[in-house]
């Protein structure tokens, strides 16, 4: 497995274009659906769109708004879903492996199902922990593997979480994949990031997302957020 057999969620797949294989513009991801397995891994399973999507991910009136008109529109309060099945390649866009794509909604049963969670659901949350500062949260979430290969050749879990102070979408990409690049750069993203961590979700790691948040036992391994 390649250092490119491993993403980190909200940097490399929330917001991207998604287009068909007839490279016509489908849509764009507006969030990622997690389901929870028996053995308690957690795996992508599916593209969210749409506003149902876009808007509970946002902070303040915009997610306020969304929360208090779900009742009035609840035949469009879902959002349409692009199975990772259906994912080609994931770059600078996702590119799904078939043409002309018309996503369907979800249906409510899955959209009720409580082993299916939202990324957005995670990001943000506070995360507890003696060792890291007070106000530290959910930043990104890592997983191995490669969108679209799952359950073929290869693993496509959740693997640990990065958190830390600050918010969500904040952190920059650039020494988080095998790109090197001048030395002074990615010193100096490494500086930016010096108070962020990569927790591996296991034994310590409680990921309690009705409570809202994360918590850590004391002594849990803590590693630098590195490429």
């Amino acid at each position: 497995m390649t250092a490119r057999d491993r993403y980190d969620v909200s940097l490399h797949l929330l917001d991207r274009q998604i287009v068909g294989a007839d490279d016509r513009l489908v849509a764009k991801v507006d969030d990622v659906e997690l389901t929870r397995l028996s053995d308690g891994r957690l795996v992508p399973t599916a593209l969210l769109v749409g506003l149902p999507a876009l808007l509970p991910r946002l902070s303040g009136v915009l997610a306020r708004m969304h929360r208090l008109t779900r009742a009035a529109a609840a035949d469009r309060d879902l959002p349409l879903v692009a199975d990772l099945g259906l994912v080609d390649e994931v770059g600078s866009g996702v590119r799904l492996n078939v043409a002309h794509a018309r996503l369907p909604r979800m249906e409510r049963a899955r959209a009720e199902d409580p082993q299916r969670i939202r990324v957005g659901d995670v990001l943000g949350i506070p995360v507890r922990c003696a060792e890291l500062p007070c106000r530290s949260k959910v930043l990104d979430l890592c997983v191995v593997g490669v969108p679209g290969r799952a359950g073929r050749d290869a693993p496509h879990e959740v693997v640990a979480l990065i958190v830390g102070p600050g918010r969500p979408g904040a952190l920059l990409g650039y020494d988080r994949r095998s790109e090197p690049g001048p030395a002074v750069v990615a010193g100096i993203v490494r500086w930016l990031h010096r108070h962020a961590r990569v927790v591996d979700l296991g034994p310590g790691v409680v990921l309690d997302v009705d409570a809202g948040e994360v918590r850590i036992d004391p002594g849990t391994s803590l590693l630098p957020l590195r490429g």
